[in-house]
């Protein structure tokens, strides 16, 4: 088991290129849709307040914060639902998102589970003293606070089961760390909002929702991050047989994280994933994960933001043989038990001497799990998959005759 500590945003390597689906999903306007309510799913109804509302003034941002912990308290009775919601919520100038008008979901340990604004920052640690403050405003002792961190589990555990109790009382306050503490903080700019605690029916749990609060990286810190033991990593995919072994581990990489219901471990493993300096993420080689039933991206290693909790259509077609790209994948993941490979053609943007003759190469499994809620199981409905650029030089065993470009090659046989 591998761990290190998250590097900080400006050491982050920034990504340079897209590789397999990548021509799909960096067309950013074309290739994402509004949400798509999918047939006998309730969409859920409009909000008494929106975020428009309270950019111009006619609404409070309390009366907009506790409107949307009404409606997360709800929860919605089917995956389809929850992830239509998330989608909704998502959506620049709609009811839930506006200018610097919009949410971030915080887990009882002060991890940001949803941030609609940057969802790069999801899974990420809140700064200790911000998630204090918060806290502190929605009737925590600070006793307990300073428990919460003591080195003994005893008294640890029973100041979490006080927060727990506090938080399902639902309290809500303004909250503000932006003034000086003698000798803890100097004060952390942009750290105020809105801020009720809420019990989720989906989850079993309370949730902290926050309104307001224009959350970015200087607000959140670093922390030791478990990437697992794969023995390939990006980094090792070069041919096809070691894409195929990079996505399964991938796949029992997010299975584990998502065991138990534990959210904060599977917060962290889309930290790791994401994490250009970790093992599944290597200049453009990531891992994405579709939800098949809805069509929405639940994960992008490279580019959560523009991707995850919204959908996709297919809109890129491969150069030579014109067919769409995300048709091509969802085949070939479908293709056998086993997952498949496909080969499409379209311009690498990591390497200016390059021509449609390069093939992408990318390799995606079909997958189901389930997330024990504690108040029941979800069962879910995956594509998983990553992908390389081939290089007809060192990488023949991937290169599709002109006879077949593009289509799908069942993961076996072409081995």
């Amino acid at each position: 088991m591998k761990t290190r500590t998250l590097p900080t945003p400006t050491s982050m390597i920034p990504v340079v290129g897209l590789l397999v689906l990548a021509s799909v999903f960096s067309n950013t306007p074309p290739a994402l849709a509004d949400c798509i309510l999918l047939p006998g799913t309730t969409p859920p109804a409009a909000p008494s307040v929106t975020a428009q509302q309270v950019e111009a003034g006619s609404a409070t941002l309390k009366d907009f914060v506790l409107t949307a912990a009404d409606q997360f308290k709800q929860g919605s009775p089917t995956p389809e639902e929850a992830l239509y919601f998330g989608c909704l919520i998502r959506q620049e100038g709609g009811h839930w998102r506006s200018g610097s008008t919009y949410f971030v979901q915080l887990l009882i340990d002060g991890r940001i589970f949803i941030h609609t604004a940057d969802m790069a920052l999801s899974g990420r640690l809140l700064n200790p003293v911000i998630y204090g403050s918060i806290l502190a405003a929605l009737g925590v002792p600070l006793n307990v606070l300073a428990d919460l961190a003591s080195p003994d589990p005893a008294t640890a555990a029973q100041a979490t089961a006080t927060l727990f109790n506090t938080l399902l009382q639902e309290p809500d306050a303004a909250f503000d760390a932006t003034a000086p503490i003698p000798d803890i903080s100097p004060g952390i700019p942009g750290a105020s909002g809105y801020a009720t605690a809420y019990l989720s029916s989906n989850f079993g749990v309370p949730f902290i929702l926050l309104g307001g609060f224009d959350l970015n990286e200087t607000h959140v810190v670093e922390e030791a991050i478990d990437y697992g033991n794969p023995t390939i990593t990006a980094r090792d995919v070069v041919d096809r047989e070691s894409l195929k072994a990079f996505v399964i581990q991938a796949q029992e990489f997010t299975i584990e994280g998502l065991k138990g219901g534990d959210l904060s471990a599977f917060s962290k493993l889309r930290i790791a994933a994401r994490d250009p300096n970790g093992p599944w993420r290597h200049g453009s080689v990531y891992i994405y994960v579709l939800d098949l039933t809805s069509n929405i991206i639940l994960f992008h290693g490279a580019f959560p933001d523009r991707f995850e909790l919204r959908p996709l259509i297919p809109t890129v077609k491969d150069v030579v043989t014109g067919e769409f790209v995300l048709t091509q994948v969802i085949e070939a993941a479908k293709s056998s038990p086993e997952g498949g490979f496909v080969e499409y053609y379209f311009d690498d943007p990591t390497d200016d001497t390059d021509s449609a003759d390069i093939p992408k190469v990318g390799y995606a499994r079909e997958f189901t799990s389930e997330l024990d809620t504690g108040g029941g199981v979800i069962l879910y409905h995956f594509i998983i998959g990553s992908g390389f650029y081939g290089r007809a030089s060192d990488d023949a065993p991937t290169v599709i005759r002109p006879t077949s470009w593009g289509r799908v090659k069942a993961a076996e046989g072409d081995r």
